[in-house]
């Protein structure tokens, strides 16, 4: 009987042996790989198309064909169709555009290979973390993602108000600006201004949630590194977290806030509705965009916590894997060194995304020969293959650098939807604090797979 473990050690054996330009699939070492490379993979969130760029590139170069399966929008719909697909063996899939959260379940189920070489120095720490489990290396990154504040500079140099440095500090000056603007718009003769509020987060019972609730506890003396909640130095940091969310939410937030992900709070402060926001840096060409001429924004990294002033966010992103399953594993891994490599990362960055290693963030002298736009659809104003807008490299950098992964753990999922339906009903006024020190305790249940049940990778033959 063979099961995936099996077939991805065969794969990963030939993979080994040949070069990428051949190929073999599992059981059949000898054989040449045929057919396109099957890439299953969320929506191109960048407005410049670049990933499908980068594709189209390598499918030039090496005269094989890509063909994109797209999933579902939501991140619940894409982790349940690939982690079916890959567990029935007939998903077809020969690489895999995963969630920096799922690395550790996915290798559990036995869905994707381990990547057969160490990943070189020139990728960030914090991302390279995200593709290791259980000792191996289960992918590569391929763009990434940290959290980071939004706000209106225009308002705090009206206000005479600095860039707020710890939370304390954000939650005084969104008060008081927020107040004096809009003591000035109901005086003033400007017509029908909107409410401006301290700030806006993702707050609905979703990923964004768990994000912003690691974020906070972590801001109270949160080790991202540690396994329990309950134990050592963790002892408090995430009820205190929670409470800390529910005030912010309370003092400077509107109460749609729990109804909000990372479109909708883009959508208040483009509006003029907000002071702050906490949001990707993928949201930036968005924001510029659409906010109103001549108003101005900036971003910065998340506020530092006061006992140290460490600024740390959540690591987001994406990483692409071998799909156990596939019969194209040269092919794959081919396509896979090709998106991920020093050039496409810089190309990544230069259209919109962040990119996942040290050297795209270096000084250069000459602009990265990047794949052009292919298409009409891909049209920005101006020349061809013109910077998409985005936060300052340097910023960006820092805040990848000070980043941490989510807890990796296979049943991480199950974790989440712990956190979102404890931290909800406090956001939400159910239940009062006790919420917090229960949350703690079920939090660490459902890491260390006491919860609801998880997957399991496959047992060895035998």
């Amino acid at each position: 009987m063979t099961t995936p473990r099996t077939r991805a050690a065969a794969a990963l054996l030939c993979l080994t042996l040949l070069p990428a330009a051949g190929g073999c699939t599992a059981g059949e070492p000898d054989l040449p790989e045929h057919g396109a490379i099957v890439l299953a993979t969320g929506s191109d969130l960048s407005s410049s198309g670049i990933r499908q760029d980068l594709i189209h590139a390598w499918e030039k170069e090496h005269g094989r064909t890509v063909r994109l399966v797209k999933l579902p929008d939501t991140a619940d719909g894409q982790r349940s169709q690939l982690l079916a697909a890959g567990q029935s063996g007939n998903g077809g899939y020969d690489v895999l555009n995963l969630d920096v959260a799922w690395t550790a379940e996915f290798a559990e189920a036995g869905v994707i290979r381990p990547w057969p070489a160490p990943l070189d120095g020139d990728f960030l720490d914090s991302v390279a973390k995200t593709v290791e489990y259980d000792g191996k290396v289960w992918g590569v990154p391929f763009n990434t993602d940290a959290g980071l504040l939004y706000y209106r500079k225009d308002l705090l140099e009206k206000y005479h108000r600095p860039v707020p440095s710890d939370w304390d500090e954000l939650k005084k000056t969104a008060q008081g600006v927020a107040s004096d603007y809009n003591r000035d718009a109901a005086g003033g003769h400007r017509g029908k201004v909107p409410r401006m509020y301290g700030m806006v987060a993702q707050l609905r019972p979703y990923e964004g949630l768990t994000v912003n609730t690691l974020e906070s506890a972590w801001a109270n003396g949160g080790d991202p590194e540690a396994t329990s909640f309950t134990k050592d130095e963790q002892v408090g940091a995430l009820q205190q977290g929670v409470t800390d969310l529910k005030d912010r939410l309370d003092a400077i937030m509107p109460h749609e806030a729990t109804t909000m992900d990372e479109t909708e709070s883009r959508r208040w402060f483009a509006d003029g509705r907000a002071l702050f926001m906490r949001n990707w840096p993928v949201e930036y060409a968005s924001v510029a965009e659409k906010l109103t001429p001549g108003v101005k924004f900036d971003v910065t990294q998340l506020p530092a916590r006061r006992s140290d002033g460490k600024r740390m966010s959540v690591l987001g992103g994406q990483n692409l894997a071998i799909s156990a399953g596939s019969k194209r594993p040269a092919g794959a891994r081919s396509l896979i060194e090709a998106l991920t490599s020093p050039r496409s990362e810089r190309c990544l960055l230069e259209r919109g995304f962040a990119a996942t290693r040290d050297s795209a963030y270096r000084e250069s002298t000459e602009a990265p020969r990047c794949p052009p736009r292919s298409g009409a659809e891909h049209a920005e104003p101006g020349a061809a293959g013109a910077p998409e807008p985005r936060p300052d490299s340097h910023t960006l950098h820092a805040a990848l650098l000070a980043a941490e992964p989510r807890p990796r753990s296979a049943h991480y999922q199950t974790f989440s939807k712990v956190v979102q339906l404890g931290v909800s009903a406090l956001l939400n006024g159910r239940g009062g604090t006790a919420i917090a020190d229960q949350l703690a305790r079920e939090a660490d249940d459902a890491l260390g797979g006491r919860g609801a049940p998880a997957t399991r990778r496959p047992a060895d033959d035998g």
